[in-house]
């Protein structure tokens, strides 16, 4: 008898110590990845956590999609993404950003190469154009000085009750 007792306890105690792995797993999505260049540097590659995100010609973006990205499917405080990028594809260059906070709409991953250098990340159902997209003021337009807004897409928005 106490042999068995000591059995169920040590299964007991495995199981326990299994549990823990058997936890949900954070759900995650796959997203597309858009890039902006903001600079009069084509940026010849860039990267995301490792992962291609395609290249992008000086003062342009948005025309094509690389697939993907994954990210978690509710964000939460501190994500980041590390992006890497070159102008030569000798020399790379490399940022941590932070990754501000996204909807369940999560369509794709925008990233954006401004030009006072700085590297900043969106995950959007919307695009750069659209008055309703995070990346505003003078570092939003792809040219110094552009303002990107569709304007039929602002008065869209005024008619709209």
């Amino acid at each position: 008898m106490r042999l068995k007792k000591i059995g169920l306890l040590g299964l007991f105690s495995i199981l326990v110590g299994v549990l823990p792995g058997c936890q949900a797993q954070e759900r995650s999505n796959s997203t597309g990845v858009v890039g902006y260049n903001h600079t009069d540097n084509p940026i010849y590659e860039f990267m995301l956590n490792g992962e291609s995100g395609g290249s992008v010609d000086a003062h342009s973006g948005g025309g094509s999609m690389v697939c993907c990205i994954v990210i978690p499917a509710v964000w939460r405080p501190g994500l980041e993404v590390n992006v890497r990028w070159s102008h030569d594809l000798k020399t790379y260059q490399q940022s941590t950003v932070p990754l501000p906070a996204y909807d369940e709409r999560a369509g794709h991953m925008a990233v954006h190469f401004l030009r006072n250098g700085e590297v900043k990340v969106y995950v959007s159902h919307l695009y750069l154009g659209h008055p309703d997209y995070p990346l505003t003021g003078p570092e939003a337009g792809l040219r110094e000085g552009e303002n990107p807004v569709r304007q039929d897409l602002l008065d869209a928005k005024k008619e709209a009750p």
